[in-house]
């Protein structure tokens, strides 16, 4: 097939801040989790598939099966539909698992 570019499991993305391996960046209105460590301003790959456990906002209980956003100026993931200072956060999936107010950290299928 002549127009076959790639499996899209992983893309490559330059992200304006350093992210760490297994941390999040926000690429255009969806998310990446970086493969290993990404300097700013430089290209790194990006997984876009599979179920990643990530930091939840305290207090924001969310339901198995729920829809979730990164907030990526507070670096959570939330229910909210607008992030810290009303800006815009992208959406992030659906949760796998579901997670109290009081937990830290939620299971979540990305970009789903």
């Amino acid at each position: 097939m002549k127009n076959y570019v790639q499996h899209g499991k992983s893309l490559t993305h330059t992200p304006v801040a350093a992210v760490a391996s297994g941390g999040v960046a926000k690429i255009g209105s969806r998310i990446g989790i970086a493969i290993s460590n990404v300097a700013a301003g430089a290209p790194g790959t990006f997984t876009v598939e599979g179920v990643h456990r990530l930091p939840k906002l305290v207090g924001d209980a969310i339901g198995q099966g729920d829809t979730v956003r990164w907030d990526h100026l507070q670096g959570v993931i939330t229910t909210a539909t607008v992030g810290a200072g009303n800006a815009a956060i992208a959406a992030a999936g659906f949760a796998v698992t579901a997670a109290a107010a009081a937990e830290t950290f939620i299971d979540i299928k990305i970009n789903a």
